[in-house]
């Protein structure tokens, strides 16, 4: 179980410095902030604009990739697989919506499976 969240918590981290990278935000650190620093940090302009991207472009993909750069030679199943956590992660992240940073398991399963059902619907009619 410990080994489970500890490399959820690497992958998280991954995916926060991918963010920083690929979009140029600067992330909230949820150990800093109080909920309503949060909650203004995602209600930004800034945010939410790279929020709305990152279902029009190609921006999941392009964090995913820096996420995690040993998928370049992955299988297509497994990069999906990534492209799905990273969704789900970066709905958490960046979402206004969601009032917290936290990536916690409960939301996160949530999302993995709402993402990957609609990653499959896209996939189904892109064949």
């Amino acid at each position: 179980m410990r080994k489970m969240k500890d490399m959820r918590g690497s992958h998280v981290s991954a995916i926060r410095s991918a963010i920083i990278k690929t979009c140029g935000l600067q992330l909230a650190s949820n150990r800093r902030k109080n909920s309503k620093d949060i909650l203004e940090w995602k209600q930004s302009r800034e945010v939410k604009d790279n929020y709305n991207k990152l279902f029009t472009e190609s921006m999941i993909e392009n964090i995913t990739s820096s996420a995690f750069p040993s998928l370049d030679d992955a299988s297509e199943e497994r990069f999906n697989d990534m492209y799905i956590y990273t969704a789900s992660v970066c709905d958490i992240l960046l979402n206004p919506n969601c009032h917290t940073l936290e990536v916690s398991k409960k939301p996160l399963e949530l999302r993995l499976k709402r993402f990957r059902v609609f990653i499959e619907f896209i996939l189904l009619f892109k064949n």
